[in-house]
C-alpha cells in the first residue's frame, strides 16, 4: 500500500501540487531586503484575504477595497508550512511557519510573539539547506526590533479576526524558500528519531508520520511481546511522497486535487496519470465519470488497485477504506426494471452499468438519503458520512447504517457478493413497510410503486433460486396473478385456488376497500393494520371488518358492476394456511398493482 501511494505521487508533475491552491485568510505581509540581506522597514506591503479567497487593499481614501493580486502566496505558503504542531520550530508552538523567511501566527498572539523570536530563528537555521547565519540574524533582529510595531500601525489589522492569521514573507528567491522547506521535510518527516536507523546503503530509514502515531506513551496500544517496537520502517524518499499525498487529500472543495474515492493501479502509471488528469485538467469531477472514461480508453486496465475514500476533518484528512481491488465491474448485464404491477408512465429500462444502478436503483430504494440527487442534478454519497437523523424516517436512518458498506463494496469494489438475497428483500420490503405507514394522501404511491418494481425485477440477481418468493419470479408471475382476476371477474365458474392468488386477490380488494375511506386523512398507512397481522384468518377477518366499516360506500355502475362481490365472495370463502408475512410481498403487488375492479371490460364500447 504505501509503495503504491509513493509511487503514485511520483506519476504527479511537482508544479500540480502548488497549483491553483487557496490562500490563507488573514493578514499578509511583503518585506524586501537589501542587498546586504537587511530587511528594509519602508518596504513593508500587506493585504487582507478573506474567506471567499479575495484579496483586499486599502484606497487613498482610506476605505477598504477588493483588488487584483498577482504575488506567488500560494507557492511561498506550500513550502513555509510546519507539518504538524509537534514538529514546530517555535517550541511555544505560536509560530507555525518553518523557514526563516517566513513568519506565520495567530493575530490573538501578536502582542507576545516577540518571545519566541530567538528560539524560531535559531531552529530555522538548523533546518535551513546551507549557513545562513548573517542573513537569518538580519531578519530576526528586524522582527524584534520594528516588525511588531509596523504590524500594529497597519490599518488593515483590525480587518482580521483573533484566529485569522498573520502572515510575513521576507522577499527571498522561491527556490531558497522550497530548499530551506525541503531541509525542514527530511530532518523532521518521520515521527519519531527514536527509531531511525541506517541502512547498509547509508539510507536513513524511520517510522511513517503517515496517518501514524508512534504511541509510545499509551500503553495499552504497544506490543508487549513483541522482540520489535516497529515493523515497517520507510526511506525518507517515501516518507517525502507520503507527505505530499497526505497535503494533496487535505485540500478541501473547490481547491480539492484528487477524486474521492481515488484509485490507485498498480504498475499503471498512465491510468494514474489519467485519473489526475481528468480531474484537474477536464474537470471530471466524479469517480463514476473518471471510470466511464478510463473504461472507454482502456477497457481491458481497469483492475488491480487500491482504492481510497476519506473525508477532511479538522485534524486532516481521515481515510474511511482503503482496500485492493482486483477488477472493476463496470458494465452489467442482466438487469432490467421490469413493470410486472403495470402501472402506466412506468417504463421499462436496461441498467448498463454499475454507477446507473447506483443512481436508478440504490437512490431509490434508500429514499435519496444515501445517494443523493438534487433538483440541480448534482449527486452526494453518505456511504461514510455522518448522517442527520433528523432528515430521515427512522427506518431509512437505520438501513443506511445497516447496508451502506455493502452497497459501497458492491459499487466500488465489485464486490458481488456483498448483496444476498436476503438482505436485498428485508432491505426495500421494510423500506416500502416504512414507505406504507409514513404516506400521507397517497402520496408515496410512486416511490412504493417503484421499490416493488425493483424488488421484483432484481431479485433473481442476488437470490438466484428466488427462495424469497417461493421459487418464483415475481416479475413473470404478477402478470399471471392478474390474468387470474379478470377470469375471476370474467368466469362465474372460477375461484381461488392457491394461497398466493389468494393473497393477490387480497390486496387488490383492501384497496377497493380502502378507497372508499370517507376519511380525510386517507392514505396507504389505512393498509398498515392489514399486513400487521401474522395469522391469514385474522387477516381474512380484518378484510370483512374493512368491508362492513365500508360497506355504505359500494356502488356499482359500468363494467365493475358484479366484480367486488365475487372477488369479496372468493376472499371470504377460501381457506389461506400460509402465514401472512410469508404472502407480504404478493398482498403488496395485488395493493399496488392497476386495480382490475376499474379495469373497462373488453365488451365496453367507448362512447
Amino acid at each position: 500500500m504505501i509503495t503504491e501511494i509513493a509511487k503514485f505521487v511520483e506519476t504527479i508533475p511537482e508544479h500540480y501540487h502548488t497549483k491553483d491552491l487557496p490562500r490563507a485568510k488573514g493578514l499578509h505581509i511583503f518585506i524586501d531586503l537589501d542587498q546586504d540581506d537587511k530587511p528594509i522597514k519602508d518596504s513593508y506591503k500587506s493585504v487582507v484575504i478573506d474567506k471567499k479567497n479575495k484579496v483586499f487593499d486599502i484606497d487613498k481614501k482610506g476605505e477598504i477595497v477588493e483588488i487584483e493580486f498577482q504575488g506567488n502566496i500560494e507557492k511561498r505558503e506550500y513550502y513555509s508550512r510546519w507539518i504538524e504542531s509537534n514538529k514546530a520550530l517555535d517550541s511555544n508552538k505560536k509560530i507555525h511557519s518553518s523557514n526563516a523567511f517566513a513568519l506565520w501566527f495567530k493575530s490573538k498572539n501578536l502582542s507576545g510573539i516577540k518571545e519566541s523570536f530567538d528560539g524560531y530563528f535559531k531552529k530555522a537555521n538548523e533546518n535551513a539547506a546551507q549557513n545562513r547565519d548573517k542573513q537569518i540574524d538580519l531578519i530576526k533582529e528586524f522582527c524584534k526590533q520594528e516588525l511588531i510595531n509596523l504590524i500594529k500601525q497597519d490599518p488593515k489589522l483590525k480587518e482580521v479576526d483573533n484566529e485569522d492569521y498573520v502572515k510575513i514573507y521576507f522577499n527571498v528567491s522561491l527556490e531558497i524558500v522550497k530548499k530551506d522547506f525541503e531541509s525542514y521535510l527530511k530532518k523532521n518527516l518521520f515521527n519519531k528519531e527514536d527509531y531511525n536507523l541506517t541502512s547498509s546503503k547509508g539510507e536513513t530509514l524511520g517510522l511513517s508520520g503517515f496517518m501514524n502515531g508512534a504511541n509510545s506513551k499509551k500503553q495499552f496500544m504497544l506490543h508487549k511481546t513483541s522482540h520489535f517496537e516497529v515493523n515497517n520502517r520507510i526511506s525518507q524518499k517515501t516518507a517525502l511522497n507520503l507527505y505530499k499525498f497526505e497535503r494533496l487529500l487535505s485540500h478541501k472543495k473547490p481547491y480539492d486535487k484528487l477524486p474521492n474515492p481515488l484509485p490507485i493501479f498498480i504498475d499503471k502509471d498512465e491510468l494514474n496519470k489519467d485519473v489526475v488528469r481528468l480531474y484537474n485538467d477536464e474537470r471530471v469531477l466524479h469517480f463514476r465519470e473518471i471510470i466511464k472514461r478510463l473504461f472507454e480508453q482502456h477497457q481491458a486496465d481497469l483492475s488491480d488497485y487500491y482504492l481510497i475514500n476519506w473525508r477532511n476533518t479538522a485534524d486532516g484528512p481521515m481515510i474511511y477504506d482503503f482496500d485492493f481491488v482486483p477488477q472493476f465491474r463496470y458494465k452489467l448485464s442482466g438487469f432490467e426494471i421490469k413493470n410486472p404491477l403495470g402501472i402506466k408512465d412506468l417504463q421499462e429500462r436496461k441498467i448498463d452499468n454499475i454507477f446507473q444502478f447506483e443512481l436508478d436503483v440504490v437512490r431509490k430504494i434508500f429514499n435519496n438519503r444515501l445517494v443523493v440527487q438534487t433538483n440541480s442534478g448534482d449527486i452526494y454519497l453518505n456511504y461514510f458520512t455522518e448522517l442527520d437523523s433528523s432528515k430521515m424516517s427512522a427506518m431509512t436512518y437505520q438501513n443506511i447504517l445497516k447496508y451502506r458498506t455493502s452497497f459501497y463494496d458492491y459499487i466500488y469494489k465489485s464486490r458481488t457478493q456483498a448483496i444476498t438475497g436476503k438482505m436485498f428483500y428485508d432491505l426495500i420490503i421494510s423500506a416500502v413497510v416504512d414507505d406504507i405507514k409514513r404516506d400521507e394522501e397517497f402520496n408515496k404511491t410512486q416511490f412504493i410503486r417503484e421499490k416493488l418494481n425493483i424488488l421484483f425485477s432484481l431479485n433473481h440477481i442476488y437470490d438466484t433460486n428466488n427462495n424469497n418468493f417461493k421459487g418464483v419470479n415475481m416479475a413473470s408471475k404478477i402478470p399471471e396473478y392478474q390474468e387470474r382476476m379478470r377470469k375471476l371477474f370474467s368466469d362465474e365458474n372460477y375461484h381461488i385456488a392457491e394461497d398466493d392468488e389468494f393473497a393477490f386477490a387480497a390486496g387488490q380488494l383492501i384497496y377497493y376497500i380502502l378507497k372508499q375511506s370517507k376519511s380525510s386523512n386517507k392514505s396507504h398507512a389505512l393498509l398498515e393494520p392489514f399486513i400487521s397481522k401474522s395469522d391469514p384468518e385474522q387477516f381474512r377477518q380484518m378484510i370483512i371488518r374493512g368491508i362492513d366499516q365500508y360497506k355504505h360506500a359500494f356502488e356499482w355502475y359500468g363494467s365493475g358492476k358484479g366484480r367486488f362481490e365475487k372477488l369479496a365472495g372468493d376472499i371470504m370463502g377460501y381457506e389461506c394456511k400460509t402465514n401472512v408475512k410469508e404472502m407480504l410481498p404478493v398482498i403488496l403487488a395485488g395493493y399496488f398493482s392497476q386495480s382490475l375492479i376499474y379495469e373497462p371490460s373488453k365488451n365496453t364500447q367507448p362512447k
